[in-house]
């Protein structure tokens, strides 16, 4: 008796892993955006959660800093390959390091672009909540809503300092980022051309 066994035999689909599944490291993305998501969700409705600012404040400050903390330690390692921190000497002087991965095509690329979309996102939206807050003449919650701001860009401004290694980098990068941006504004304006007719 023979058995005639097919070597392409498919046991499942065979489509490519999409959503959480086709990241390598799906919980530290969850982490990533859910810390950040959820303080920003957590300030735009805290009023219908809870009548006391202090319970609202105290709640706000440990979502800020457990994003600041895991964002600062676990993600921009895990997801990028960047880190940074300070320390201080002997002497009592501050030194800051700031580290990348020695060979950056080992990590996901999918996962970066998430990273660095959340990164830069979050102090897009807490740079909006204080200037409502302003407006609106809500001082406590400007002041709630610019920590935000802050700790979201000491983190933006140490993972930059990480991917480009020296200042002198990040302002070259930046001053040619400003001037292609200026330089594609004014390439889409209409020329208006004054014609005289005799």
């Amino acid at each position: 008796m023979s058995y005639n066994f097919d070597q392409n035999l498919s046991f499942g689909d065979d489509r490519p892993l999409t959503g959480l599944r086709s990241l390598k490291h799906p919980f530290v993305v969850i982490a990533h955006c859910a810390f950040r998501g959820a303080a920003i969700v957590f300030y735009v409705f805290a009023n219908i959660l809870s009548l006391s600012f202090i319970i609202q404040f105290l709640v706000l400050l440990a979502l800020l800093s457990a994003d600041f903390w895991t964002v600062k330690n676990v993600t921009g390692r895990l997801l990028v390959g960047l880190r940074w921190w300070n320390f201080v000497d002997s002497e009592g002087k501050n030194h800051w390091k700031f580290e990348s991965a020695k060979d950056p095509s080992r990590f996901d690329i999918f996962e970066i672009r998430i990273f660095w979309g959340a990164l830069v996102v979050a102090p897009v939206f807490w740079t909006f909540l204080v200037i409502v807050a302003f407006f609106t003449f809500k001082w406590e919650w400007m002041i709630v809503a610019l920590m935000g701001d802050l700790m979201n860009l000491a983190n933006l401004y140490g993972y930059l300092r990480c991917k480009w290694n020296n200042t002198q980098e990040l302002t070259n990068y930046l001053t040619k980022y400003a001037f292609l941006s200026m330089l594609t504004r004014q390439s889409q304006q209409p020329t208006t051309s004054n014609i005289q007719t005799a």
